[in-house]
């Protein structure tokens, strides 16, 4: 049987599509691509707290641990602002298929932390890609 993800729950997998590859075989491709992402990342979302004077505090929080991935380098500049020197480094990050994120998550690798800009859903069933930025 061949099935696709449905996108409003991505971890569901709900319709039968003509992909040629049958669920099995997909699911083989899949734990072998896993194999090929070298590094670890974590993925953070944001979490409110109540201050308990009608507002809150933002922190973020670790909701994966450890997740196996893959970033590559796609693009970076530099611009200077009142005399600050301001990075910009722009990142394709490779995550198992399923792996929950989203563009409210942030990831932390390498000592650094990216903000999720988009997340690829459809381009491929092997694997999931995230645009991020280097906060």
């Amino acid at each position: 049987m061949l099935l696709l993800l449905n996108y409003d729950a991505p971890d569901v997998i709900t319709v039968p599509v003509p992909l040629g590859i049958p669920y099995d075989e997909l699911a083989q491709i899949r734990a072998d691509l896993e194999t090929l992402l070298p590094d670890y990342a974590n993925i953070l979302s944001l979490a409110r707290v109540s201050d308990s004077q009608g507002g809150w505090t933002e922190t973020w929080s670790m909701v994966y641990l450890s997740v196996p991935c893959r970033i590559d380098f796609i693009g970076g500049k530099e611009s200077i602002t009142s005399g600050v020197l301001n990075p910009f480094s722009q990142a394709i990050i490779t995550l198992p298929q399923n792996t929950t994120i989203s563009a409210q998550n942030r990831i932390e690798h390498g000592g650094n932390t990216y903000t999720v800009q988009a997340v690829n859903l459809g381009s491929w069933l092997g694997v999931k890609r995230a645009s991020v930025e280097l906060i």
